[in-house]
């Protein structure tokens, strides 16, 4: 049984919105900045979406900042068996409009998502904007046109939104355990104020995670990497820097 999180409201630090993960805000002097764009990187099974979930329901629970899930992949009630499984109940803060979660088609154009989108953020008052997994879009983008100017135009338009953006992409990990980065995500990490990285061998055990803040704008943050654990209430930063 997940177990349950003491619901709590605390004050956050000035121009930074904290993820409420345990050990992880300490090393962005308290937080992403909050109106910036980030990128949040891993291979399969690294935790992004962990990182996501706890992102949202901690904005809403502890920090009282509505937040907007935009999926280009799983289905919902995956999404929310996920969240359960380590004490967060998703599905009811959808229900309360806390966390609006749409789910998009991967070939869906920037038009379209700014004309679904921009109203929404703003009727809702929302802070938080998480897209996963940004490579199903990449995917879905007309060949015919410059993808790189496709995926500028996305990012510029989630940059006016004056919100806190989290974009999870996907890694591949090589025969050699690096990770390879397609040249879109690549191409990302330049135009995104921050990248979080988080690294899973797939052995096992305590050292088998790790997270690196690789950057982040206007912040003096700790450049890693620490190995992380994900519990049964979520990530948790278990290396002391």
């Amino acid at each position: 049984m997940a177990k349950k999180r003491a619901i709590k409201k605390e004050e956050k630090s000035e121009g930074r919105l904290k993820t409420g993960i345990v050990g992880f805000d300490n090393l962005c002097q308290g937080g992403l900045i909050e109106d910036s764009m980030n990128l949040l990187i891993g291979n399969a099974g690294a935790g992004k979406t962990t990182f996501i979930l706890q992102f949202l329901y901690n904005g809403v629970t502890q920090y009282n900042e509505n937040g907007l899930y935009i999926s280009f992949e799983p289905e919902l009630k995956d999404l929310f068996k996920a969240g359960i499984k380590q004490g967060m109940d998703i599905e009811s803060l959808e229900k309360k409009k806390a966390v609006s979660i749409i789910k998009f088609d991967p070939t869906a154009s920037v038009k379209e998502l700014q004309a679904k989108l921009s109203k929404l953020i703003i009727e809702n008052d929302i802070k938080r904007v998480c897209l996963d997994p940004i490579n199903v879009y990449l995917i879905g983008l007309d060949k015919g046109l410059n993808v790189r100017k496709q995926l500028y135009d996305l990012l510029s338009w989630l940059k006016k939104l004056n919100v806190c953006v989290l974009i999870a992409g996907e890694s591949d990990e090589d025969s050699g355990g690096r990770y390879d980065l397609s040249e879109e995500i690549k191409f990302c990490k330049y135009a995104v104020d921050g990248v979080i990285e988080l690294f899973s061998s797939g052995i096992g055990g305590e050292g088998d995670r790790a997270l690196r803040i690789s950057k982040m704008r206007m912040t003096n943050h700790y450049r890693g990497p620490l190995a992380f654990s994900i519990t049964d209430v979520g990530i948790k930063v278990i290396g002391k820097p």
